[in-house]
């Protein structure tokens, strides 16, 4: 957004917003508009009367009543052009004078194909003369909303061209925006996802890949219920339903391009929750953090004693010194097994709740397919007897996921989209949500925006 609004800084500009029916143009000119100060803004419509913008858009009312830049008394419908009876002089004689007042300003017309619906042939070099030409003498920028998909016959006219789309991702609706061209500026990616929820078009944050956050203090706690663990974000628990139902399993399918610290972010909130509610967590860490690595990404959450007293993070590495919170396994599945039992046991004794994260990427790497499957199968018999919060992570088809999978109460997919982090639920079934790691209150939460 503040792209485009760069872009129309620059007097003479003209935006052509295109795309089919349904995929947010009339709500992304509003936006623009609803997020320009300092401009005088008029809105000609010939698609939409004013009465109905302002039922689809209730938000518009603070808009259009600072849109006046004549007089601190005029109506916002007073900046409000109805041009459905395809009135062409209506917006050319508006046009001229915006031109003649040299103030700033930003005009849009939606949509251009109405305005010259009626037109004829000399109408219509008119009103194109006046929308492209001494606009850059003049103080004014023009965005235009087109009927059509693919408007080519103005894509050469104008200085500016965004395409939005509806497309399907795995049976669900995704939104993107794609940038055509953007004269003068340089576009470091050209397809952004967006949502139209609440009638706001709203863009999806980039993925984080900043590395380790600077946490300043505990997150607040999301309490479990009498039936259901919390997740950490209270609309992650939304989205699956009310938390994740004490003995379930909870599969997170992730695609093997997410950035890593997006996938530590998610899984550390859901730890530091559980254990910050006196919970236990013995974990089983992706291949490319360190055993050491996870420690410390997870103390700044939850505090030293914590994490020496109630939290076991296994590691394969038999030269790694003793920690309280480290456990050293040696890659021989049966003596495994049985250390395994030693640790949770033990941990058990102390904590009012038990939680085990497995990376099955990495199990399948240590101990081969063949052995992990009956492994798994051993320590899964007992999760769902003692309600514990069974948490399995997999970027890569493997006989243990799809064996997890079958037995799977919860089921979400985690992906990254053009740069942008992506989750939505297979099991319950749900809309794809963008995902954003928020840091305003001193530690990460999850928002969610779910792609309507």
């Amino acid at each position: 957004m503040n792209m485009f609004l760069e872009f129309l800084e620059v007097p003479g500009n003209v935006l052509l917003i295109q795309g089919a029916p349904g995929t947010g143009k009339t709500t992304l000119a509003f936006e623009i508009l609803n997020a320009i100060g300092d401009s005088h803004r008029v809105y000609a419509s010939s698609r939409v009367s004013p009465v109905k913008l302002r039922i689809q858009f209730p938000w518009i009312d603070e808009v259009i009543d600072s849109m006046s830049g004549r007089s601190s008394k005029a109506a916002w419908n007073d900046e409000f052009h109805d041009l459905r009876g395809s009135d062409t002089d209506s917006v050319f004689s508006k046009i001229v004078r915006l031109k003649q007042a040299k103030q700033k300003s930003i005009l849009v017309v939606d949509s251009w194909e109405g305005a010259l619906r009626n037109a004829t042939a000399e109408g219509r070099k008119m009103l194109e003369s006046a929308v492209m030409s001494e606009l850059d003498q003049t103080k004014v920028s023009v965005i235009l909303v087109s009927e059509a998909e693919r408007a080519d016959n103005l894509g050469y006219l104008v200085d500016g061209v965004v395409t939005l789309e509806q497309n399907e991702l795995d049976g669900r609706r995704i939104r993107s925006l794609g940038i055509d061209k953007l004269r003068g500026f340089r576009v470091q990616s050209q397809h952004f996802p967006f949502s139209l929820e609440q009638g706001r078009f709203t863009f999806l944050d980039e993925e984080y890949e900043n590395g380790p956050p600077a946490i300043v203090r505990s997150p607040e706690k999301v309490p479990h219920t009498a039936t259901h663990f919390s997740t950490g974000s209270r609309e992650l628990d939304q989205l699956l339903g009310g938390g994740v139902r004490k003995g379930s399993f909870f599969m997170i399918d992730t695609d093997s391009n997410v950035s890593p610290q997006s996938l530590r972010l998610l899984i550390n909130m859901i730890r530091s929750n559980f254990v910050s509610q006196g919970g236990a967590c013995f974990s089983i860490s992706t291949g490319t953090f360190s055993s050491e690595s996870s420690a410390e990404a997870l103390r700044p959450y939850i505090g030293d004693k914590a994490l020496g007293d109630r939290v076991r993070i296994v590691e394969f590495n038999s030269q790694s010194p003793a920690k309280p919170w480290r456990l050293k396994l040696r890659g021989q599945l049966m003596s495994d097994l049985a250390e395994f039992y030693r640790a949770w046991n033990a941990l058990k004794e102390t904590s009012n709740g038990m939680m085990l994260t497995m990376n099955f990427d990495k199990l399948v790497q240590i101990y081969g397919e063949d052995l992990t499957l009956p492994g798994f199968t051993e320590i899964g018999e007992g999760l769902r007897d003692e309600g514990a919060f069974s948490i399995a992570i997999s970027s890569r088809p493997t006989k243990v996921r799809d064996e997890f999978l079958r037995q799977a109460d919860y089921h979400i997919k985690v992906q990254s989209w053009n740069g942008h982090l992506l989750i939505y639920g297979v099991k319950p079934f749900t809309h794809i949500h963008g995902a954003t790691f928020n840091f305003d209150k001193g530690y990460p939460s999850l928002d969610l925006v779910e792609i309507v």
